[in-house]
């Protein structure tokens, strides 16, 4: 498509994965369980979450009033959003005629919210949960297999069985990584628990794509410390998540244990990489005893071959931080259908960006996903 002369990639885009799937796609033997949890579903944008969680609340309460707002917990459609009917989210067909608008030649699609079947406190219902959903995002990329591809999700609390779903993904020709949060429970990214995953990560050459959210399970740090509000949720909730799960898999070594595997950071902006890159260096000089598996400073594995960030297109910082950690790490992503996607002209926008040279352009706009998602093909 070649919009201004560049091959586009987009490295972070979205379905929007209905709950039905998880009747229609999943084992025959969890079937009934799965219609009960259906059952149970409310109204809303969460999709299965509240039904697996009975803990989950929802985020209505206006900043500066007591009281919470019927209804406003829910996902704004944004101010004067284009995508009105968002319907490429659930519709391959659709979702092509909007990558055409935009100028996309290859969409990688991520889950809304199906990560959060960690929720699901039984690992075997969990697993059959994940794989449901993965039956389904593999039959969504089918229609358009050289244009759509997806990353996978993998259920959490059983490893045995996790690295099963490693295994099934690697054999998917839709698969070109795995989305985790990267924490369950009190466990963080770097804990010895997630070892087997990473090992079957590296072994199927499938990178690891760390991808928060706003306000599901299995939850980013602070949740509960927001006031129960959207705005503060969706305003810290991916920056936060970007910032532990990074520390953590610095700080433990994960670059230096798994020496083929690739590790990305996505949807949480790019702006403050920069500056968490010298925090975490001055903090290794005093905490070197707390860090035992890291060998050398943090901002040198942020910057290295095998890390990769997506990045909002109109953040004002994009040059000073490619700068920083090099253009070969940041990979574009339009982050579409969501309701603060920059549709139709998030492309755009870096084709046009006056203080980007065409190497820098070329390189965030599809060729790090290259190097990334090195099973993509355009």
């Amino acid at each position: 498509m070649a919009l201004g002369g560049f091959t586009i990639i987009d490295a972070d885009g979205h379905v929007t994965e209905p709950a039905s799937l998880y009747s229609t796609h999943i084992d025959p033997g969890f079937r009934t369980r799965a219609d009960e949890v259906l059952s149970r579903l409310g109204k809303g944008n969460l999709g299965i979450i509240p039904a697996l969680y009975p803990g989950w609340r929802s985020a209505a309460r206006p900043l500066g009033e007591a009281d919470e707002v019927p209804g406003l917990d829910k996902f704004p459609s944004g101010r004067n959003h284009p995508l009105a009917s968002p319907a490429g989210g659930y519709s391959a067909r659709e979702r092509i005629a909007d990558m055409d608008k935009e100028g996309i030649d290859v969409a990688v699609c991520f889950a809304t919210v199906a990560t959060s079947v960690s929720a699901a406190q039984d690992p075997a219902f969990e697993a059959a949960l994940a794989r449901a959903y993965n039956r389904w995002v593999g039959e969504y990329c089918s229609e358009y297999p050289r244009r759509i591809k997806a990353v996978g999700i993998v259920p959490q609390r059983d490893m045995a069985r996790c690295v099963a779903e490693v295994q099934y993904l690697a054999r998917e020709p839709w698969c070109v990584g795995i989305m985790t949060f990267g924490n369950l429970d009190a466990k963080l990214a770097d804990h010895p628990y997630f070892d087997p995953f990473y090992r079957a990560a590296q072994d199927a050459d499938l990178p690891v794509c760390f991808h928060g959210g706003t306000d599901r399970p299995p939850f980013a740090p602070g949740r509960q410390d927001v006031g129960n509000n959207m705005f503060l949720m969706h305003l810290t909730g991916h920056v936060w998540h970007q910032m532990r799960a990074m520390a953590s898999v610095v700080g433990g070594g994960l670059f230096e244990r798994y020496p083929k595997l690739r590790f990305g950071f996505f949807e949480g902006g790019i702006s403050w990489v920069g500056w968490w890159a010298e925090r975490m260096d001055a903090h290794y000089e005093h905490f070197a005893r707390h860090t035992p598996h890291l060998s050398r400073k943090p901002s040198q594995w942020m910057s290295c071959e095998r890390c990769f960030y997506t990045f909002d297109p109109d953040e004002d910082l994009l040059p000073e931080v490619a700068r920083q950690l090099g253009f070969t790490r940041l990979m574009w992503a339009s982050d579409y259908p969501h309701f603060d996607a920059r549709f139709p002209d998030a492309a755009e926008i870096i084709v046009n960006h006056p203080r980007l040279d065409a190497d820098a352009k070329r390189a965030m706009l599809s060729e790090n996903a290259l190097r990334f998602y090195t099973r993509l093909r355009v």
